[in-house]
């Protein structure tokens, strides 16, 4: 986080402390206690900003002011106070009732509900299996799914996920001919890759195409499938309930406590759940470690896929992120697999590496090449950062390599000059020499300015009218018989169904530039080569998570641009958020945790 952003952050979590212990005073509270209700309301929102769910009160005084202070509920009895006091934890309200409805509804839908006799189950699964597959977990998945209203499958890339969800929505759609199935996931990108893939492999088990026909074509955000507002992920309420007998939600790990909480409480009488992801991944950018926490608590329900059926060219990647996934041993250094290169991260050496796998995209364009093998040539290589401030971040090496992609990486010519979509490319007059990084529009010059061909930017916001979500990679080309004006022979090209979406320019939503991006936002991606950039020795953000994370995003090349030791701290260093989902799960499947049934809603107390 940059400083800005930083005492940005900052301020938003004094000024919350503050109104918390006015109104603390306002309506009657001890003012011998508003100094520490402002000082914990202002470490409880800086720590949820920090992904975690609660603060744990160690001090015994600290509770009981805490306790008696009006703008806190002690649970069990939760009502419309701020903050909630559980036990020793100290939660946003929002957040107790997310974590404490999700931990709730898990347990209620963890149980048994056959869809059909055993023998009729198991013909159906025995079926999608060749009698040479050996992958029992692949098995066990789809009979847990058959068999329970709840699953949770985890698994690496290559370990057969979405050839296990492509099985199992076969298998659904034999055993129960009219049900109804739907599948989502966080974003808007992971949804349509989950789609893709999914169509790719329903042919493989369903050449025919008559079970296709009944199951839907693509995935949905799960904002959409919810019937969410982008910034009404909290109200559970809010949500519509599900009229789906099996809803698949892949990319699990990117759930926050909250969006997980609304999805659960939708899931109808009937339905089932299935949540599939990396247990290992990085956790959600929002409040919680849902899926690593459920397949912590919820075992029985939890699938885990190990076997790995990439090619062999990718071994040494997967050797390589198991023994990051595993931490290490903390004292024999990590064996570096051929041909995983690690080099001194050097922002200019960066920069060339990533100009010369940019090689492919230009010579595509300039060899007037259709949209879809641009962008797929876009696709094959991507620079993975750490941090998005700072010399190794995201925003600066996108500003290096743009600079050089529109001087024809160093020789003077804009990249792409006489080729594009239409009948050539002409180079935009009015390119200035500095990219905005977070717009869509300069205010140097043209509103057209920062936009040329080769461009490669990342949406990052939502537009559902436009087909375009956050996440979405496109790059820019040139369509000359568009029009006069100046702009319009520029359109930014989309993968799509059949065939790249093309928009023009004005019509672009905010987006940055892509070519560089940090490893949260590449969650959900893969790319055939990964350039993967860590931040310096002993900075936060090097955890085993990310690390793994960003490792795990490279198909069959990997450059880690950090010193050996820089990444054996990091796989000793776990991400660790504060929350009692896992302990919640566990505690009411056991009989043990009681609390107040919690519903999702927004505080009427006025600050």
């Amino acid at each position: 986080m940059k400083a800005a952003e930083a005492t940005s952050a900052g301020r938003v979590a004094r000024a919350f402390g503050d109104t918390v212990a006015r109104l603390h005073a306002r309506i009657g509270g001890d003012p011998a206690a508003s100094r520490v209700v402002e000082r914990w309301a202002q470490q409880l929102w800086s720590d949820a900003d920090a992904g975690h769910v609660c603060v744990e009160v160690v001090d015994d005084e600290d509770r009981r002011q805490l306790a008696a202070s009006p703008v806190v509920d002690v649970a069990p009895g939760v009502h419309e106070a701020p903050l909630v006091l559980d036990g020793d934890a100290l939660y946003l309200q929002r957040l107790w009732r997310a974590e404490a409805l999700l931990a709730e509804r898990v347990v209620a839908l963890d149980v048994p509900a056959p869809l059909g006799e055993t023998d009729a189950v198991a013909d159906a699964v025995d079926s999608l299996f060749e009698p040479a597959e050996a992958d029992d977990a692949q098995r066990r998945a789809l009979l847990r799914a058959l068999g329970h209203r709840l699953t949770l499958l985890s698994g690496g890339p290559g370990t057969g996920k979405t050839t296990t969800l492509a099985r199992l929505l076969v298998a659904f759609a034999r055993l129960a001919p009219d049900a109804r199935v739907a599948f989502a996931a966080p974003t808007g990108k992971a949804a349509a890759r989950l789609g893709q893939s999914l169509s790719d492999q329903l042919a493989r088990f369903d050449p025919t195409g008559e079970l296709r026909a009944r199951l839907p074509r693509a995935g949905a955000t799960l904002h959409r499938l919810l019937g969410l507002r982008a910034n009404a992920a909290a109200a559970a309420s809010a949500a519509m309930p599900l009229d789906y007998d099996l809803v698949i939600v892949d990319e699990a790990s990117m759930l926050d406590v909250e969006i997980a909480a609304a999805l659960v409480a939708a899931i109808g009488a009937n339905g089932r759940l299935v949540l599939a992801g990396d247990r290992d991944q990085l956790a959600s950018v929002e409040a919680g470690a849902v899926f690593a926490d459920l397949c912590a608590s919820a075992s029985d329900a939890t699938v885990q896929l190990l076997r790995n059926h990439r090619q062999k060219d990718a071994a040494h990647i997967v050797e390589l992120a198991a023994q990051v996934r595993d931490g290490g041993s903390g004292t024999v250094p990590l064996r570096w697999p051929e041909p995983i290169g690690h080099f001194r991260a050097d922002p200019a050496a960066i920069v060339d590496d990533a100009l010369a796998a940019w090689a492919e995209v230009r010579e595509a364009i300039e060899a007037r090449a259709a949209p879809a093998r641009v962008l797929a040539a876009c696709e094959r290589h991507r620079v993975l950062t750490a941090m998005r401030e700072g010399p190794l971040g995201s925003v600066a090496l996108n500003r290096r390599i743009a600079v050089a992609v529109r001087r024809g990486a160093g020789t003077g010519a804009v990249v792409g000059t006489g080729a594009g979509v239409g009948a050539g490319v002409r180079a935009n007059a009015s390119v200035s020499t500095s990219t905005s990084t977070s717009t869509s529009t300069s205010t140097i010059g043209s509103p057209f300015a920062q936009w040329y061909p080769g461009r490669l930017v990342l949406v990052t916001v939502n537009r559902p009218a436009l087909g375009l979500f956050n996440g979405d990679v496109g790059v820019c080309l040139s369509r000359p018989d568009v029009g006069a004006e100046a702009g319009d022979d520029l359109v930014v090209a989309f993968a799509g169904e059949s065939e790249a979406r093309l928009f023009p320019v004005a019509q672009m939503p905010a987006c940055e530039d892509a070519w560089a991006m940090t490893v949260h936002k590449a969650q959900g991606s893969e790319f055939d080569s990964v350039a993967l950039v860590l931040a310096p020795p002993g900075h936060p953000l090097n955890t085993r998570e990310l690390v793994y994370t960003g490792i795990t995003r490279a198909r069959s090349r990997l450059a880690i641009w950090a010193e050996p030791d820089v990444v054996e701290q990091a796989a000793l260093s776990r991400t660790l958020r504060r929350g009692r989902l896992a302990q919640r799960v566990a505690e009411q499947a056991d009989g043990e945790f009681r609390t107040s049934s919690p519903r999702m809603q927004a505080s009427r107390f006025r600050m």
